[in-house]
């Protein structure tokens, strides 16, 4: 049954924002062929763009799907993985990013035995929410499985940026870029990669590539060759990405950002390259603050140090510009904008990014920070509380611990000070100065 002309009036209703109908139209074409890759990430896109326009309500969400939710839960339990991916998708309706969700759907759709419509919602989500390190690793299991090397090995990528040691991805691009050597050769079976690698020096110039460190020996060697082909090349994009990451490696982030900007001109429009260049520039600004901290010019760390929240600022503005729903980086962007004093624009970027549950316990404190620079100290006890309690143990919540004692204690709250300080000498009696402080309050 050809279903094109369905997905075609879905697309024109998503680019009208008739995201009502666009799902409607795609639900009705997953009915009848649930894996369907294209409706799957046609529907994804849809839901995406929908909350671009107006943030879910997590609230909302409970309110109108919980009952989807416990049921896909409960389908999963008992082994019906078609019928927990359809109750997943009724629930994401109501709250497209829920990673959990999106997260599961994917699974049970693998579950299920349809592999497209699965790799359709682990890569959409990963596209959309590029931090999402299970997301990244599971698109690149089902392409590497279905024999997209190259789609593989960029998800395996974009899952080591989030974490450059997760030896799961580490082995897997390892592999993958291994077998693209092999195929580039027309060699199509084999027992294993290295088998098929005659020539040495080849297998020995893949695995270093892979190694996210070298000897200086062998950074100046293979940065010799990059820069010698890059003067036939000026042009080669792939020279251009490991000639930067040579010279990072070597630490000349300079040199590192000269090549990703050459790239980027090049490749105006790709994301993750102006993200590369966006992080190098804060990196040698960051440089730059150390280096006048350590040479004890106060000035000029100071004015290195505006300069560095600026940069952070105008960096994480544009990631939201590009993409509204990246929580991450409106958490980045409301640190940056409170570290510049515009409290009301961080507040309200913070208050997005508590939403992202990586986030949560960091945005929280944050606007107790926020609602402290405000003089709106209930406020920021009620911001620090939500800190401490979702954070549990650890630094973060003695540092919330701490900053609710010194607000009680600047309200007159003897009683509640000392509590709050107690709690953390319980936990560990040299965090900062909290000995004293109960000495204090107990004299």
């Amino acid at each position: 049954m050809d279903l094109s002309k369905y997905l075609e009036q879905a697309a024109d209703a998503g680019k009208r924002r008739n995201y009502a109908m666009a799902v409607k139209i795609y639900g009705q074409v997953l009915q009848i062929q649930p894996d369907f890759g294209e409706a799957r990430a046609g529907l994804r896109k849809v839901l995406f763009q929908k909350v671009a326009q107006k943030p879910a309500s997590k609230l909302t969400a409970i309110l109108f799907g919980g009952v989807h939710l416990l049921s896909a839960r409960l389908c999963r339990t008992l082994g019906r993985h078609a019928a927990a991916a359809r109750a997943y998708e009724r629930y994401l309706v109501h709250d497209p990013l829920a990673e959990g969700a999106n997260l599961a759907l994917g699974t049970s759709l693998q579950r299920a035995g349809h592999p497209r419509s699965a790799l359709a919602v682990f890569a959409a989500y990963a596209e959309h929410q590029p931090r999402c390190l299970d997301a990244c690793r599971a698109a690149g299991a089902l392409f590497q499985g279905q024999g997209k090397f190259p789609e593989a090995l960029a998800m395996y990528e974009a899952a080591l940026k989030v974490d450059p040691r997760d030896q799961e991805s580490l082995k897997a691009r390892k592999d993958l870029a291994a077998e693209g050597a092999l195929r580039s050769s027309g060699i199509e079976k084999a027992g294993s990669s290295r088998e098929l690698i005659k020539d040495k020096e080849q297998q020995r110039q893949l695995e270093r590539q892979e190694r996210l460190q070298l000897s200086a020996e062998e950074l100046d060697a293979e940065l010799a060759q990059i820069e010698e082909k890059l003067q036939a090349a000026p042009n080669d994009g792939k020279l251009l990405r490991r000639g930067a990451r040579l010279r990072e490696m070597a630490k000349d982030l300079a040199g590192a950002l000269d090549l990703v900007e050459q790239l980027a001109r090049l490749q105006p429009g790709d994301g993750e390259i102006a993200e590369l260049a966006g992080d190098l520039r804060i990196r040698l600004q960051e440089q730059m603050v150390a280096k006048a901290e350590k040479a004890g010019d106060t000035a000029a760390a100071s004015r290195a140090r505006a300069a560095l929240h600026q940069l952070r600022v105008a960096e994480a503005r544009r990631r939201v510009e590009r993409n509204p729903a990246d929580l991450a980086a409106r958490f980045d962007l409301g640190s940056g904008l409170l570290a510049t004093g515009e409290v009301d624009a961080a507040i309200a970027e913070l208050q997005q990014a508590v939403k992202d549950p990586r986030k949560k316990n960091d945005a929280l404190f944050a606007l107790g920070r926020a609602f402290q620079q405000k003089q709106l100290p209930e406020l920021a006890l009620g911001q620090f509380e939500k800190a401490m309690a979702a954070a549990g143990t650890g630094v973060l919540a003695k540092e919330a611990l701490y900053e609710m004692g010194a607000i009680s204690q600047s309200l007159g709250k003897r009683d509640d000070a000392l509590r709050h300080y107690t709690r953390i000498l319980e936990q560990d009696i040299g965090f900062r100065d909290v000995a004293k402080k109960v000495e204090q309050l107990k004299g």
